[in-house]
């Protein structure tokens, strides 16, 4: 006779002070921000979901990410992908734009003076961030064009 099976339940993820005023600083600016299972925050922002890196809780470290924002269907895609974000990284001088196999992602890292530091530099990084996908995109679309 099989015993049936139990379920494994994650530890809850508790908030540590960083990431407590991350969501409220986000949501102060009319954000809707919400912690993943990683313990990690994420939010929308024009179409687009952004995370922030608080599970480390390296308060001096603001490292955003707009994560898996283009699929990559075969390899010469891949080779379009690469092609357009060094075009992104010669017109923008935030983040970096990663491609991996099957996608691409951004991120923007920033090193802060303190805990606090990160409210007078995200929403900037974020406005960097998003400029940077808009070159990528900008330059994948021309490519399909020529």
């Amino acid at each position: 006779m099989t015993e049936p099976m139990s379920e494994v339940t994650l530890p809850e993820v508790v908030p540590t002070p960083y990431v407590v005023a991350m969501l409220d600083f986000l949501a102060e600016e009319g954000f809707r921000p919400h912690l993943d299972d990683d313990g990690d925050v994420y939010f929308k922002y024009e179409g687009s979901t952004y995370l922030v890196i608080t599970a480390t809780d390296e308060p001096t470290v603001l490292t955003l990410v707009l994560p898996y924002f283009w699929p990559i269907e075969d390899a010469a895609e891949r080779t379009r992908a690469l092609e357009a974000a060094m075009f992104a990284h010669r017109h923008v001088r935030i983040g970096r734009v990663t491609v991996l196999e099957g996608n691409v992602s951004a991120s923007v890292n920033a090193y802060l003076p303190d805990e606090t530091s990160f409210r007078a530099v995200l929403l900037s990084s974020l406005d960097g961030l998003k400029y940077l996908f808009l070159k990528f995109r900008e330059h994948m679309h021309a490519q399909l064009e020529n």
